[in-house]
């Protein structure tokens, strides 16, 4: 069973400290676990669109409408951490602030969420968390630019087996052939 405490950990032995038992411990590890983790663990859930964290939600256009540009502006929801598009694959939006702008209504989005409970993310995107943690935790406990360096390393490899496995869950997207496509083969 996945905790916070446990990939925290996790992070430390990869850069050679001592366990904590929680992360309101009076220690320098807790402490730095308990600053880094969440910004961590988001960054981490938004460099790829992970299956575990992927959500869809239809939103309903803002009262106020934008001054210019687009049609509609939307509220994303307070868990996005990514837009990965919209319903219609061939609208344009633009993301501003925590606001969509499209020209949509009503408009469905699917997204990068995030997830506070480690108990969703599978075993290899925990390496990766940890990874990035050791990383992020590197200098700031160990002293060491070389460690921090080589973490990085680490994170980079992990990261890229977590996507991998996690590319190959589901089925291929299909391409839906649009005038583009069609003078493209032509």
């Amino acid at each position: 069973m996945a905790s916070v405490v446990a990939i925290c950990n996790r992070a430390l032995a990869l850069i050679g400290e001592e366990p904590v038992v929680s992360l309101n411990d009076d220690t320098e590890p807790a402490r730095r676990c308990n600053l880094l983790y969440a910004d961590t663990r988001d960054a981490v859930l938004r460099a790829h669109p992970w299956n575990a964290a992927i959500a869809r939600v239809s939103l309903a256009p803002l009262a106020e409408v934008p001054a210019f540009g687009s049609a509609q502006h939307y509220q994303l929801p307070s868990d996005c951490l990514r837009v990965l598009g919209l319903s219609d694959r061939r609208a344009p939006f633009k993301i501003e602030g925590r606001r969509l702008l499209a020209d949509l209504a009503p408009l469905a989005i699917l997204y990068v969420r995030r997830i506070d409970d480690p108990n969703g993310f599978d075993a290899l995107l925990i390496d990766a968390i940890a990874a990035r943690l050791a990383h992020d935790l590197a200098y700031a406990l160990a002293g060491s630019t070389t460690l921090a360096g080589q973490m990085w390393e680490l994170y980079v490899r992990k990261l890229a087996e977590a996507r991998k496995a996690d590319a190959q869950e589901g089925s291929a997207e299909r391409l839906e052939a649009d005038a583009w496509t069609d003078a493209r083969v032509a």
